[in-house]
Order: C-alpha cells, then structure tokens, then sequence
C-alpha cells in the first residue's frame, strides 16, 4: 500500500511536534530572559547608591557635621539614660497605684464609650440649642428623643469594668443616663478616680523624692552639652547647604555638557555650552567655618570631662533595687547603660582631638554603613542615613514568629491529613486549608488591625495575664501580632508541599514496615516522616521564602518603627513596634525622587531581599530533588 504524500511543510523540516516544543522552549526562554532583565534592572539602579551614598558621607565629614555628632551621640545617650531613669520612676509610682490607676481608666474608658456612641446625637441637639432656637420646638422634641433612644442604645454596650464594684458601675451608669444633654463636665465619679489616684500618686512620690531629685540632677548635666551641640549645629548646617548646592550645579552642568555633545544643531549646541558655563559653581569656601568649628576642640573637650565627673557622682546615688518589677527591670537596664555612657564620655576628647575634615571617605564606609548602620533616617535636615539593620532585624523576628507557629500547624496537619485522617476529613481539610490562600493580604492585614491586634491588647490587661513578659501591650500594631498573620498565610504552602513531600515516599516502605508488624504511628514517625524529610525542609523554606517576601500585611500590622527593639525586655522584644525590608519599599518607593540617592537604597534593599529569597527558593529546591528511592 503506498504511503502518503508528506506535507510541503514537512519536506522543509517543519512539523506540529516541532512547533509545539519550540512554543514552550520559547516561552521557558522568555521566562529566564525576563529574570536576567529584572536582575540587570535592579543592579542598574541599585549599584549607583553607593557612589551617591559616599558622596553624602563626604560631605557629612567635609562640613563637619560628623565633628558635632561626636557630641550629639554622648548627648543622645545622656537623654536615653534620663529617659529610662525616668520610665523607672514613673514604673514604681504607677506601680503602686496600679489599683487606682485602672480604676480611674476603667470608668474614663465607659464614659469615653458612652460619648464615642452619643456624640453624633448630643451634638446635633447642642448645636440647636446654641443656635438660640425654641427650647419648646418640635425639632428639639425629636432631637432629644433620639439622643434619649442613643442614650438607652449605649448604655447596654458599654466596656466592663472588673475593678470597679457593682455599686459604683451602677452609680456611674446612673449619673450618665440622668446626665444634661448639655452638659461638658465629665461624670462625679470620673473625675473622684482620677483624684483618687492623683493623690495615690503623690503619696507614692514621696518615698521616692531622693530618686526625683538624683534623675533631676543626672538631667541638668547634660545643659551644657546640649548648648554647645545646638551652637555648633547652625554653623555646620550652612556649610552643609554650601556644598550641597555646588554639588547640584555641578550635576546640571554635567547634564548640559551631555546635551551638548549630543547635539545637532551648532546653534542649539553653543546655547547649551552657554548654560553649562553659567551653571559652573564656585567652590564653596570651607576653610574660615572648620577653623572656627576647630577652635570648638577644646570647649568640647572640656563639656564632656565635666560632664563625665558630674555623671559618675550622681550615678552612685541610684537605689539597688525597686519594688515594682517593671521598675526594678528598667532600673537594671539603666546600670548596664551607665558604663557604656561612661565609656562613651571617656573616648570622647580622643576622637574630638583626632577628628579631621579631610580624611578621605572609601567605599568601603559607605558600605558598612549601609549593612551595619542602626539608623535609616531620610528626608531630614541634618543627614541622611541608610542603615538596613534594624529593618533586617526586624523582617526576621517576624519571620521567626510566624515559622514557630505556621511550622507546627502546617506540617502537623500535612502528616495527620497524609497518614491517619479518613477520606471524608481529607475532603473537609485539604480545601479549608488551602483556601486561605486564596484570602487577600490586604483584607489579613484589616483583620490583624481591627480584630486581633485589638483583641490581644484587650487581653493584655487582664491582671490574670500581668506574669507574661511584654504585658500588658502598648501598641496593638507588633511583631508578634504581624507574625501571627504570616504564619495564617504561609501554613497553606507548608501543608501542600509538605503532604506532597510525604505522597512522594515508595508504597514499599509502608508495606515493609506493615511487614514487620510496625505499628500505623511507628510507620508514620519512624519510616515514613524520616524518608519525606528533605522534603518536608524544603517546605519549611519555601514557607520562609513567602514571609520574608509578603508586603502588604507587615506594612499594615507590623507598627512601621524604624528602630531595633528593645531586646533588654527579653521575649517582650516580640510586642514591640518594627519594620521591614519589603514594607520600606512599599511605604517609601512612591515618595522618593527619580534618581536620587534614597531612591537608589531602596533599589539596594530590593537586591538584598532578591537574593535572600532566591537563596531561600535554591535550598528548598536542593531539598526538593532528594526524593527517596
């Protein structure tokens, strides 16, 4: 029987299978090619901070700002050290008062709700009044019978108040329903709590006046200091500006010079040439303003020598100890600070003496500076610093919440759901599980606001829950409330890639311990979980890799304070406020200009994070490939 002809197209080498594995090698090769230009992008961008970043820093020793800040960094740990002095003091007042104080905010708080809930009748009807209309109108009649119905509405949703006796919540709710539509004091029994603990204040003060006066003194030390930082400040400042600007027209010149190279036309040429000279500034005369600045050396010198002496006196007079554990805690931390001040003030008229204008800035520093610097401080009038610790401190204290409790959660459900539920609770659980993927970020991040951060700080004022470390909570907006929410949104990627890891082991090794009379549990722990192990890691780090790269929830939840926490409160460190390397670009990208050098660090913080999770992805793939045979 003869064969077909073939088709012209398969005569010239062309066929459907040959097409089809070129549209898919394409598409593949179009991926990586996508990849490398995001790559080049960013290093396009990212690389030209540093360059800038030296120059800032350049300029910061040049006009001498970083002389003054030899003195503003002892200056600032004068102020923080009074600062948790007086945190201390306050802690053991309130401490003491710690009855009454919740007692006056526990019926402030009911009648803040009870006002919140009426404000919008009671205004209306006030408004009325003053605007001198009848009292006896038919208006006002209406007026007050729905701030009378907001009135009765209100009062059945009011706040408990666990420290106030029934009697008293019952004469405060009184005082509140039969309350003058009119009226702007606050209710008797409010404002008695709040004298009651006015005066349980005063009376805890009064051991602690020794205590008052040592902080008081330790405070008026650093005058000095504090005068000689603001003189020195406006000198340096001008100078500051001065190379700034002549910085600025060289750059335009630059530009025009470019343009004139650029260009066709020789009259369009010669006017750009023509700008360019005009742009030409004249080097800004440092000189005279760093002589007087260096004849500042001594008086510096001098400022922190006393300085030192009066600390070192009055530092002796602090108590041992508090009784009140929160005072007591920041007293402590006060002790460890005080010799690193000290220390500071001691080093302080070497690096005065040894400081000079024109030692030479490498890269280097700017990038130390960058990896190393405890400050991301921008758009300032001082200086700008770009230092990414505490935002990487605080992306991997998130990070660490959210893996202790999505690690847990996620593979303990993949291995209950793979090795012992039954078919209908893996019907039920495999999808509720992996539907929470399918939750918006933005809408965990309102459910983290309004929901659990509120909820959480409610509980941290029980009494009953004081013992734990961090309560009760300041700020609802924390680490642990936007790790809670990361770990909710990365427990269905455990899960999936998990109960894959643990489908992948052979049948035979289940079979060969049935064999040998094993157990269903010492088949799943000892044979089964141990050969999906490499698997079950890469889950874990593919679950990293979401957390460490999720933008939304931690810029919403996480409190947005740029600053590393405060680790001396042990575990409370986790309640505090943080940041995070990818709620920076979001928060601040839009803002920057085009090509400046903030706009360039963020570019920088994006190829730090590239590269973090792109190490993340490789591992957890390594992992991924050591599958059992």
């Amino acid at each position: 029987m003869s064969q077909p002809a073939p088709h012209r197209f398969s005569k010239q080498g062309f066929s459907l299978e040959k097409a089809i594995r070129y549209f898919f090698a394409s598409n593949a090769g179009l991926t990586i090619v996508i990849l490398v230009l995001i790559i080049v992008f960013l290093l396009k961008e990212g690389l030209g901070f540093f360059p800038g970043y030296r120059r800032e820093l350049e300029i910061y020793r040049i006009a001498g700002l970083e002389f003054v800040d030899l003195s503003r960094a002892n200056l600032t740990a004068h102020e923080q050290l009074a600062s948790v002095l007086n945190r201390a003091y306050f802690a053991q007042i309130n401490g003491k008062s710690a009855r009454e104080l919740k007692r006056s905010q526990e019926a402030a708080a009911l009648f803040n709700a009870f006002a919140e809930q009426t404000s919008a009748t009671r205004e209306l009807l006030v408004n009325n009044l003053d605007a001198g209309i009848d009292p006896n109108s038919p208006l006002l009649a209406i007026l007050r019978q729905n701030h009378a119905a907001a009135t009765l509405k209100a009062l059945t949703k009011l706040p408990a108040t666990p420290h106030l006796t029934d009697s008293e919540r019952a004469a405060l709710l009184e005082s509140i329903r039969t309350r003058e539509d009119t009226a702007k004091d606050e209710p008797a029994l409010v404002a008695a709590l709040a004298a009651q603990y006015a005066a349980a204040q005063q009376e805890h003060a009064q051991p602690l006046a020794d205590l008052r006066a040592t902080i008081d003194s330790f405070e008026a030390a650093g005058a000095e200091l504090s005068a000689l930082v603001t003189e020195m400040t406006g000198a340096v400042t001008a100078t500051k500006a001065a190379l700034q600007n002549a910085d600025l027209l060289d750059k335009d010149r630059k530009t025009l010079l470019a343009a004139a190279a650029n260009a066709k036309d020789p009259a369009t040429r010669d006017k750009l040439m023509a700008e360019a000279r005009s742009a030409l500034a004249a080097k800004p005369d440092i000189a005279e303003p760093m002589h007087a600045l260096m004849l500042r050396k001594p008086a510096c010198i001098a400022t922190h020598s006393a300085l030192r002496q009066t600390a070192a006196a009055i530092l002796t007079k602090l108590p041992a100890s508090l009784s009140q554990p929160e005072a007591d805690r920041l007293l402590r931390v006060a002790r460890k600070a005080a010799p690193v001040f000290m220390s500071g003030l001691d080093q302080a008229p070497q690096h005065i003496t040894a400081w000079r204008h024109d030692t030479p800035v490498p890269l280097s520093d700017a990038l130390r500076s960058f990896l190393t610097g405890k400050d991301w401080v921008t758009g300032g009038e001082w200086q700008d610093f770009y230092g990414i610790l505490p935002l990487l401190i605080g992306s991997l204290m998130i990070s660490l919440v959210a893996l202790g409790l999505a690690i847990p959660a996620g593979v303990g459900a993949a291995i209950y759901i793979n090795q012992f539920a039954s078919r209908h609770e893996q019907a039920i659980v495999k999808p509720v599980i992996e539907f929470i993927q399918a939750i918006p970020s933005v809408v965990l991040g309102f459910i983290g606001i309004l929901v659990f951060g509120s909820v959480l700080r409610d509980l941290s004022q029980l009494d009953a829950l004081a013992w734990l470390p961090g309560f009760p909570i300041e700020e609802r907006l924390n680490i642990f409330t936007a790790g809670c929410l990361l770990a909710l949104m990365s427990i269905p990627t455990i899960f999936s890639l998990a109960e894959d890891a643990l489908n992948n082991v052979p049948a035979a090794y289940a079979e060969a311990s049935d064999a040998l009379g094993a157990s269903r549990i010492q088949t799943s722990f000892r044979v089964i979980i141990p050969a999906a192990f490499s698997g079950i890691l890469a889950a874990v780090l593919l679950g990293l890799g979401r957390v460490i790269g999720e933008t939304m929830v931690v810029l919403l939840v996480a409190g947005n304070r740029i600053k590393i926490p405060d680790f001396s409160s042990g575990i409370g460190a986790f309640l505090q406020p943080s940041h995070t390397l990818t709620g920076i670009i979001a928060q601040e990208l839009g803002e920057v200009p085009l090509g400046s050098v903030h706009y360039r660090a963020l570019f920088v913080v994006g190829i730090l994070l590239f590269a973090i999770v792109l190490g993340i992805n490789a591992t957890a793939h390594k992992f991924i490939n050591r599958t059992p045979v």
